[in-house]
């Protein structure tokens, strides 16, 4: 009896050195987390652009024979139906028609969407904006 204790014993205290060990992988598959609950853009492989947050999140709907496009068609123009490439939105609207929903749209969490890359879609947006403005100048 005391043998078998005696390896159970031995068994958990094993069990708990090695417990706290890790390896690269699985700290590459669990990216550490900040205080705020986003995981930090340094810690992810392949770290998304701005316009990649925008295909991900958008361009289901917002691209090229999505159903956004047809009822931005219908409100605002063929023209700027698209509107990572040409669009009027200012980025308060953006931000108020994402988490709000509006129509059709509906409202987008942030964990569907962070606030992080609303940012950053909303950047990409605007320079569909700036370019629009430019060139009816």
């Amino acid at each position: 009896m005391k043998t078998h204790s005696s390896l159970l014993g031995a068994a958990a205290v094993l069990g708990l050195l090695t417990g706290g060990c890790s390896s690269d992988r699985e700290e590459a598959a669990n990216p550490p987390v900040s205080p705020q609950g986003d995981v930090p853009r340094s810690a992810l492989p392949n770290a998304q652009t701005p316009q990649r947050s925008y295909e991900d999140a958008c361009a289901v709907c917002h691209d090229n024979g999505g159903f956004g496009v047809r009822v931005l068609a219908d409100r605002l123009g063929p023209e700027k139906s698209l509107i990572h490439k040409s669009n009027d939105l200012d980025p308060d609207t953006i931000r108020a028609v994402v988490r709000g929903g509006m129509g059709a749209m509906p409202a987008m969490s942030k964990l569907e969407v962070s606030d992080a890359e609303l940012d950053e879609i909303i950047a990409y947006l605007g320079k569909a904006r700036t370019s629009t403005a430019g060139s009816r100048q």
